[in-house]
């Protein structure tokens, strides 16, 4: 969770669990409930919240990070392929 001033402004979460058949590695962290509050948007703290969670997989031995976006959420697979998602 992100904070400006004492209050939450955003936040997201990531659960590592064993993969199915279809994935490269024995486990991956699946990246879920990202969300910025209209108002801090475009700041960069989606971003530092995703870096700090793949930190965190990365730290726990887990390479592969997946997440799930809807097809027409353009501004959010803007910002996820920035960050190096495909």
């Amino acid at each position: 969770m992100a904070e400006r001033e004492g209050r939450p402004v955003a936040c997201g979460y990531s659960r590592i669990g064993p993969s199915k058949h279809f994935y490269r590695t024995e486990k991956h962290a699946y990246l879920g409930m990202m969300y910025v509050i209209p108002e801090e948007r475009g700041k960069g703290i989606n971003a530092a919240i995703i870096q700090a969670l793949i930190k965190l997989a990365n730290e726990r031995g887990i390479t592969e990070i997946c997440l799930e976006v809807f097809s027409k959420n353009n501004s959010a697979i803007k910002a996820y392929k920035k960050l190096g998602f495909e």
